[in-house]
């Protein structure tokens, strides 16, 4: 270490107090780590370069070594935006019509038709599907995120209408659903 020689060397000049040493080390020298902190170190000696008593005594001075850190940190936390929220696209595609039963009377008669409905779920990578039980999550399965499906629309027998409901769900999350319910004229 060179200035612990200089010093020791300038001992005899500080006892008549001639002289002092000091070192401060260059900002740029210094460590840095990889936060950012940087790391200050001043050394300060006057009068001697060792902590003999009978030198500070003829001297009357003390060494002093000071050392400093001084840092720099941020902590800077970031999340991720949260997700979208998941929604459902339920719509009629086709409407039902129930069957008509002919009668001697009025020979004609008719099958029906069943009822075609689509969704479209975002925020999930699928969709749950429930007929007939709004509350029964995923009751008629699972399937994709967006589709169309045909289903039989079964008719009362008495005079009035018949509705059926169906509910669709994002996958995995009971707490969003679409219900729509669907109707028809029974055969008069």
């Amino acid at each position: 270490m060179r200035i612990g020689l200089l010093c020791a060397v300038a001992v005899p000049l500080a006892v008549l107090g001639l002289t002092a040493c000091s070192k401060t080390t260059p900002p740029e020298s210094l460590p840095t780590t990889s936060a950012g902190v940087t790391v200050t170190s001043t050394t300060e000696t006057s009068a001697t370069a060792n902590d003999d008593p009978s030198v500070q005594a003829a001297s009357g001075k003390s060494t002093k070594q000071t050392s400093t850190s001084s840092s720099r940190s941020s902590n800077t936390t970031t999340s991720a935006p949260p997700p979208p929220a998941a929604t459902v696209t339920l719509s009629v595609v086709k409407q039902p019509t129930c069957p008509v039963h002919g009668t001697p009377e009025a020979p004609f008669s008719s099958p029906g038709n069943p009822v075609t409905i689509s969704w479209k779920v975002t925020g999930a990578n699928g969709a749950a599907l429930a007929v007939d039980n709004p509350n029964l999550y995923g009751a008629y399965g699972m399937y994709g995120a967006t589709g169309q499906m045909e289903f039989a629309f079964g008719c009362d027998s008495k005079p009035g209408k018949t509705s059926h409901t169906y509910t669709v769900w994002p996958a995995g999350i009971k707490t969003i659903s679409k219900t729509i319910t669907v109707s028809a004229t029974n055969n008069p």
